[in-house]
């Protein structure tokens, strides 16, 4: 057996694998281009997406720039051609936002490129068209000083990559995402995006509190905190919303390093750990925070979309961005108040004031009744069956249903987990949940990113039970919800469930998500009394489920102590 197994790939199969690892979806497409229009020193960029037939027909990036000559022009379309870098040791310290010469070569390989591009004092701006990789026109024509680059029939070459793109809505969104990010890293810059001739964003380009306030909505825009610290590792400024704005995942805490925006955990998580006590330990912040780092202390070399940064100090810097939230939030504390002397009773006189029973006419707590409500949405057409062999004994805390069973066992149960598991399994097999109308619509601030998501999944909402619609400029209203959540819902309850849902994203799993956060939400709560034939009726749903020992996260419900473990834990064996 002769010859060589290795063989060297050709060119054309060389620059679409590298075209895939920095092109991923036209997202990508958008990323790149605006972060070059903000190399060449753009105030203003207009991003403008056409869709046809269900899919993303074209990407046009315009920009006001410094333009290049015809030259450059030709040069710029090459791989691994950049003005940004001289020699190796440059990547030490790289101060823009591109750097390896690898967009425009990486684009043009898998898509049919134009640019027209014109410099001050030139007569005339140069244009250049790319298919494939290869350069085919080049003439001049008139146009503005600036830049305007347009791709077109992207992964036009590379069917297998462009069979896996998502509908308009998903890669609008995860555009509007991109445009997003950018315009909150660099709020010096005018950001304009388009959708079909339908501008979707827009921000005025006059500093990062107004370009909140433009992408999120007034709600937020006016009670923003301001942080400016410096440390000996690196300056934190920008802006975190109060407390009670709160989001169930990090998707915005809007994160920039050097004018970069970047995508780190740590650094989110270090955010978070600046609000300490003042959030729920499951609920993250609204935040928008630059980094400014040594240069020499960043490596912006770490992946191929340059999404994500290493720091060479990274426990000082997360030190310091928790210092940094955390003396911003220092004047929301109020000195505590002064003791109130309240009378003396006797622990009889309580117990007999909670004991005693009501009199006919006396009004039903509140908490009752919501709790009984949520009861009857889970009530099964045919009764339940009895617990079988458990005795219910009380609750502990407002949260655990205490019980016995038959065989000497101790039973804890989780009330609410419990609850969520039976609405769970009831809404999953209903497939279709049916909705409440509100008696006051929730009207919903929604970034542009969120806005798109809504369009996109508008008939999956809808077949939870929320029924939605566009009201004005970056609003939604939400005229219904499901009716295991009753008429009278808290906005901010709406709010958290449709923020928690959009923040993982509307893929495959974008339905199964929403019935279990409608779960979690109409399931009675951690601290809510149930009287014992309330607790009865709760456990006997519980048993006739079909997985009754996990909630739909995969929490515990129900925990068992047995008589030797009982024995174990006070030393009697």
């Amino acid at each position: 057996m002769s010859g060589s197994a290795i063989r060297q790939l050709d060119p054309a199969t060389i620059s679409k694998i590298a075209a895939g690892e920095v092109i991923e979806r036209p997202a990508s497409v958008v990323k790149e281009l605006v972060e070059n229009a903000l190399d060449a020193g753009a105030g203003r960029i207009t991003v403008s997406i056409e869709s046809r037939a269900g899919a993303i027909a074209s990407v046009r990036v315009g920009d006001d720039g410094c333009g290049m000559s015809a030259e450059d022009l030709g040069l710029a379309v090459l791989p691994h051609t950049t003005s940004k870098l001289r020699v190796v040791e440059d990547l030490g310290a790289v101060a823009t936002m591109g750097f390896r010469g690898e967009a425009l070569a990486s684009i043009a390989a898998v898509s049919r490129l134009s640019i027209v591009s014109r410099r001050e004092g030139d007569l005339l701006a140069s244009r250049l068209v790319v298919v494939g990789g290869t350069a085919k026109e080049t003439d001049e024509v008139p146009a503005p000083v600036g830049t305007t680059v347009t791709v077109e029939d992207l992964f036009y070459n590379t069917p297998a990559r462009r069979k896996f793109q998502k509908t308009v809505g998903t890669e609008f969104g995860h555009i509007a995402g991109v445009v997003e990010r950018l315009a909150l890293a660099r709020p010096d810059c005018q950001f304009r995006l388009v959708h079909n001739a339908r501008t979707r964003l827009s921000s005025p380009g006059t500093g990062l509190s107004e370009t909140i306030a433009s992408l999120f909505g007034p709600d937020i825009g006016s009670g923003l905190i301001p942080v400016d610290t410096v440390t000996p590792v690196c300056r934190v400024t920008g802006f975190i919303a109060p407390p009670g704005v709160q989001r169930p995942n990090p998707y915005q805490v809007f994160l920039a390093v050097n004018g970069r925006t970047v995508v780190s955990p740590p650094i989110a998580g270090a955010v978070r750990a600046g609000f300490g006590t003042l959030l729920p330990s499951d609920r993250f912040p609204f935040a928008v925070l630059e980094l400014e780092i040594d240069l020499a202390l960043v490596d912006v070399n770490v992946h191929p979309a340059k999404r994500q940064v290493r720091l060479s100090r990274e426990p000082e810097v997360l030190a310091a961005v928790t210092s940094s939230v955390e003396l911003a939030l220092e004047g929301l504390r109020p000195p505590f108040p002064a003791a109130v002397p309240t009378p003396h009773r006797s622990l009889e006189a309580r117990v007999t004031e909670q004991s005693a029973p009501r009199s006919v006419g006396e009004p039903i707590p509140s908490y009752r009744v919501r709790t009984d409500h949520q009861l009857r949405q889970t009530t099964f057409d045919q009764p339940a069956p009895p617990v079988p062999g458990i005795k219910l004994l009380g609750q502990v805390n407002r949260t655990y249903l205490v019980g016995r069973t038959e065989a000497g066992d101790l039973v804890l149960i989780d009330q609410h987990a419990a609850h969520e598991r039976v609405l769970y399994e009831q809404l999953a097999a209903r497939g279709r949940s049916g909705k409440q109308e509100l008696l006051v619509p929730v009207v919903i601030d929604c970034s542009p990113r969120e806005n798109a998501l809504f369009e996109e999944a508008r008939e999956t909402l809808l077949s939870a039970g929320f029924e939605v619609e566009p009201f004005g400029e970056g609003q939604v209203a939400v005229r219904s919800v499901p009716v295991v959540l009753g008429h009278e819902v808290p906005a901010k309850t709406v709010r958290e469930i449709v923020g928690e849902w959009i923040g993982g994203g509307v893929g495959l799993d974008a339905a199964e998500r929403l019935v279990r956060l409608v779960a979690c939400h109409g399931a009675i709560r951690a601290g809510s009394v149930l009287s014992m034939e309330q607790g009865e009726r709760l456990v006997a749903q519980l048993m006739a489920v079909k997985h009754p020992l996990t909630c739909p996260h995969g929490r515990p419900t129900v925990v068992t102590f047995s008589p030797s473990r009982l024995e174990t834990l006070f030393s009697r064996r």
